[in-house]
């Protein structure tokens, strides 16, 4: 006769709790079945044109999963395709808080937030036709399509429309600035620099027009203004590297070339510059890192513009490069 040590249970008694286990993982599984299926059947009426029914199936299954992911993004698009821009925006950022980096949510939410800023816009547009603001987006319309006539025409409406815009005049200062019409883009410059003597963009855009006319006394003025408003702008702090090495400041120049670099790491210029400087100050291996850390962004860029190229044809070939993000490098000297 085969005895049990205290606590130990039958063979009984383990068979039953197995049937048991199993039972209920079987019950378990099927429901999870039957609520996928929902999330299923909620894609296909979304497919097939029926938001309605899809918003629907999407509630009844976040019923049983509250917050679930899947559920809510499958009711945001019910929602979008329902014109609910509003409450598809909400429901995504339910997701973003538990999920920040779900593909789905971010994607959705860029198309919601681009769908609600239109509306918005044609509010603008209905409610003030003739206003500065207006004019404004529009001119920030043409320039992303690179129409620059029409940018600045819609730009000096808005400037019309309110003559104290700071906004408006450094951005017809940028505007004139990547033409390199300097003359023009100054005096944009420091029309909003006297409105609003604090003001980051109107100091670095000074400073740039200035570095490029070799005015290095003002453009490095400038810089150090744009740096006391923002510390942390990489491009100011390049520029102002650049000025002082063409003012023969070469250690101070090392300084800020430096902080650009580890500001913006994949700043090429400011490798460059770097570069130049070593040389000078006869820091040869530093001079050399520097150079092949230049060649290594260069490549990327290349390869880049390749891709760009040959993904939508346009190229960039008419469009005169940002100075922030290619500033002035001054010749070796």
């Amino acid at each position: 006769m085969s005895t049990r040590r205290a606590g130990e249970k039958s063979p009984i008694t383990r068979s039953i709790q197995v049937v048991a286990l199993l039972t209920v993982l079987g019950a378990a599984s099927a429901l999870r079945g039957e609520q996928e299926g929902l999330l299923a059947e909620g894609t296909r009426a979304l497919y097939r044109g029926d938001p309605v029914a899809a918003g629907a199936l999407a509630r009844k299954y976040l019923k049983t999963h509250p917050g679930a992911s899947a559920g809510l993004v499958l009711l945001a698009r019910a929602e979008v395709a329902q014109g609910k821009h509003l409450s598809a925006y909400q429901e995504l950022r339910k997701v973003l808080r538990a999920e920040p980096k779900s593909i789905d949510a971010l994607y959705l939410l860029g198309r919601v937030c681009l769908l609600l800023s239109q509306a918005e816009h044609q509010a603008l547009y209905a409610l003030a036709p003739d206003s500065a603001r207006v004019h404004q987006l529009l001119a920030e319309s043409y320039q992303v399509q690179h129409n620059r006539a029409k940018a600045e025409e819609e730009y000096l409406a808005a400037s019309r429309a309110d003559p104290r815009s700071v906004e408006v005049l450094n951005a017809l200062g940028e505007l004139k600035r990547t033409q390199f019409h300097f003359d023009e883009a100054l005096a944009y410059y420091s029309q909003a620099a006297q409105i609003e003597p604090r003001n980051y963009d109107s100091a670095y855009g000074l400073g740039v027009c200035y570095l490029y006319q070799e005015d290095i006394t003002r453009a490095t003025r400038e810089f150090r203004r744009a740096l006391a408003l923002d510390p942390d702008s990489a491009p100011a702090r390049l520029a102002l590297g650049d000025a002082l090495l063409r003012a023969g400041q070469t250690t101070e120049a090392v300084a800020e070339l430096q902080a650009a670099a580890a500001l913006r790491p994949d700043m090429r210029q400011a490798y460059t510059l770097l570069a130049r400087a070593y040389r000078r100050l006869g820091q040869l291996q530093e001079a050399e890192e520097a150079r092949k850390k230049s060649d290594e962004l260069t490549q990327k860029e290349r390869a880049f513009r390749e891709e760009d190229f040959s993904t939508d044809g346009l190229g960039t070939a008419e469009v005169p490069p940002s100075p922030e993000a290619n500033p002035p490098v001054g010749p070796e000297q």
